[in-house]
């Protein structure tokens, strides 16, 4: 494929790209940069992108790849436990209750990052978002009681492994 013909396909081609990462729950912002890196990929290939059947069947799974990194990588620098100045404890914290403190949030996120991915980006949207379950459900396009449900098994899972590890 010549530079004018990719030229003349680009567009559409970042609107499918666009449209799959919305369709898979992305922000607009997050679609938008997956859409990036796709063209970007793409530009890379486009020499070659004529042996592809179908460019917009190829932009779709690059699409749900990328996003699927990113997220990924966005999970390794999210923390479900938050603190507000109120709940700052009045003592200065020892150098020993920071270290477990930071061993309890590691153990946290890593317990998190065990969720199935759609129970972890519900669970996500509800407590680091604060996201309503409507708002849940419209954007990762399923029923609001299909959100509560996948959240309320997050939950129980990570209460589950909490109690597991609170045994030992």
């Amino acid at each position: 494929m010549n530079e004018r013909e990719f030229e003349s396909k680009v567009v559409q081609l970042r609107k499918k790209a666009v449209a799959t990462c919305q369709a898979c729950g992305a922000s607009l912002t997050q679609a938008e940069d997956v859409a990036q890196d796709v063209m970007l990929r793409l530009w890379q290939l486009r020499e070659s992108l004529d042996r592809y059947r179908s460019l917009e069947a190829l932009v779709v799974v690059m699409a749900r790849h990328n996003l699927s990194s990113m997220r990924r990588n966005d999970r390794s620098s999210v923390s479900i436990m938050t603190v507000n100045s109120r709940e700052l404890p009045s003592q200065p914290i020892t150098a020993d209750a920071s270290l477990i403190s930071s061993q309890e949030v590691a153990w946290l996120n890593e317990a998190m990052r065990r969720l199935p991915g759609t129970q972890y980006a519900v669970l996500h949207m509800r407590q680091v978002e604060c996201l309503s379950y409507d708002e849940i459900a419209l954007r990762l396009g399923i029923e609001n009681s299909t959100a509560r449900s996948l959240l309320s098994k997050a939950r129980v899972k990570l209460l589950n492994e909490i109690k597991k590890r609170n045994q030992r």
